[in-house]
């Protein structure tokens, strides 16, 4: 049940915080009257990594914070920036699962695996002789990139005792040139269009009719059709992510699909 609570945190948390294919760098823009191209845009992945003293001697006994993300290396100043600043204020949401709130979240990857550490030490001394591991991991990559746009996806896991483990994908959309996060109305021309062709694509990913309550199958709360809070450019199309908990019961699992760029023709923005 604490796990659980503690996730229900974590995904309220998420809302509060409010393009070549697997390529880590994108050609600058040209420009014209003589002004230099801006340079390019490109990507190296970080690690950070940090576990318990028991961790050496007994695996079973061990917590471990470990993290794996892109941060642009080169190109616009300003776009290095805020794709960065918005990296990492995801990853220290991403890791900080004892966060209460947002304004709780230490400033640094260390003090965030600290508090998770001293957590772990402090449930094991209440619970004398009981043995397990604690965990929680963010693997992160560059989607997609053009000179337009670039998208970013981290893949959260985390065990922190509790009945069963929690995932959680972050999909970050930027522009390539300012580094601006993106909304859907940047991304595409018709919304009202795009909802009816993302709702035909969770009721195929679902297994349902096209006539089936959405509700009376466990989705949605009982509310209408939504949109997920998580979406990417990339290339083959646009990428939805329904996450546990988001639309439907954590047995539900997460909800995934893409619409095509073929279905999305006129749409894009691109």
């Amino acid at each position: 049940m604490k796990n659980t609570q503690v996730f229900i945190i974590f995904f309220a948390m998420s809302l509060a915080v409010s393009c070549q294919p697997n390529s880590k760098g994108g050609g600058g823009d040209s420009k014209t009257d003589g002004e230099p191209a801006s340079p390019a845009l490109s990507f190296e992945q970080q690690t950070f990594s940090r576990q318990s003293a028991g961790c050496e001697q007994d695996s079973s006994y061990c917590a471990e914070v470990r993290a794996t993300y892109p941060l642009a290396t080169a190109g616009p100043e300003p776009a290095i920036q805020n794709i960065n600043d918005t990296i990492h204020a995801y990853l220290k949401l991403s890791l900080a699962v004892f966060a209460s709130s947002t304004e709780d979240i230490p400033e640094s990857l260390d003090a965030i695996a600290d508090n998770f550490l001293r957590e772990y030490e402090a449930a094991m001394a209440e619970d004398d002789g009981f043995e397990s591991a604690w965990e929680v991991e963010v693997q992160g990559e560059v989607l997609f990139q053009s000179k337009q746009y670039v998208s970013v996806q981290l893949n959260t896991f985390s065990y922190a005792g509790g009945a069963h483990p929690n995932s959680f994908t972050y999909l970050i959309n930027f522009d390539a040139r300012t580094g601006a996060v993106l909304l859907l109305p940047d991304l595409v021309r018709d919304t009202t269009r795009l909802k009816e062709l993302a709702e035909s694509a969770f009721r195929e990913a679902r297994e349902l009719g096209p006539d089936e309550s959405l509700s009376d199958a466990g989705y949605f709360w009982e509310g209408p059709f939504t949109w997920p809070e998580n979406y990417a450019l990339t290339s083959e199309g646009l990428y939805f992510v329904y996450n546990p908990y988001e639309v439907a019961s954590y047995a539900a699992g997460p909800t995934e699909f893409i619409i095509s760029r073929e279905k999305l023709s006129g749409l894009l923005k691109e």
